[in-house]
């Protein structure tokens, strides 16, 4: 699978204050993407564009060279792409359990395949019986996370879109996130994950894109980027990047 946007652009805030693109943007569905950027510089727009759930823009948006106009909001559907938004939404008097069952029950996943499944995310990302026995309401943050996380896995046949998906879990949380996600891109299946925590995108990401104020500062191979600044990790890259520091300015870090 191939998503697409060509001379892509749109604006959005009042007045029209902000603005995405102009861009041209390539995914492919065979890797794990990073999305990575400063506050307000346009990584959960181009997200929500993706999944098409922003339609009033300029350029082209094509997935599979197909034009995407859908309108009635199946894109995710259609393509088998899961989602788990920054902010998790979930229905409040379930519990996790019965949610992942309800998407087991959307995808028709076989109950050998959904039991496979869960065993291995339970052990991964350390669930305990609140899991069953509680209602979402009652979740902290790092549970709601892994419930937003879970539903996403299981209805991404075909790709998956994760928005800071370490938001709220704990170190060993975090390192089982790391190894779905790899097991996920070793089964041929492509990922696009927006994070802030640059260590964690160095570790899992092939692909990095790097947007500064709407506009692209890179799209490339990780080593790639890495290899035109050597010595450097990716934060200080990133920091260079963003923060213009003039030579023989006397700051140093």
């Amino acid at each position: 699978m191939l998503f697409e946007l060509n001379n892509f652009i749109y604006s959005y805030g009042r007045n029209n204050r902000f603005q995405l693109g102009p861009l041209s943007l390539t995914l492919e569905s065979d890797s794990i993407t990073a999305l990575v950027g400063s506050n307000g510089s346009g990584k959960t727009t181009l997200i929500r564009i993706l999944l098409n759930e922003l339609l009033q823009y300029g350029g082209d948006y094509t997935i599979d060279s197909v034009p995407v106009n859908d309108m009635s909001g199946s894109v995710p559907h259609t393509y088998g792409i899961g989602y788990a938004p920054e902010e998790p939404v979930l229905d409040e008097r379930l519990s996790g359990y019965e949610i992942a069952y309800i998407v087991k029950e959307i995808h028709n996943i076989k109950k050998q395949e959904f039991d496979i499944f869960m065993a291995r995310f339970r052990q991964l990302l350390q669930i305990g019986s609140w899991f069953e026995k509680s209602p979402c309401r009652e979740y902290s943050q790092g549970m709601r996370r892994k419930v937003s996380l879970l539903a996403a896995f299981l209805g991404a046949y075909n790709y998956l879109i994760i928005d800071e998906p370490t938001n709220g879990l704990d170190p060993v949380a975090v390192f089982g996130v790391k190894k779905l996600l790899l097991s996920y891109k070793e089964q041929g299946k492509g990922v696009l994950v927006s994070s802030h925590i640059l260590d964690f995108v160095e570790k899992i990401a092939q692909n990095v894109i790097i947007l500064k104020n709407g506009t692209v500062a890179f799209a490339g191979k990780v080593q790639e980027l890495l290899g035109s600044h050597p010595g450097m990790q990716l934060d200080e890259i990133y920091y260079n990047i963003f923060v213009n520091i003039p030579e023989n300015s006397g700051f140093s870090l």
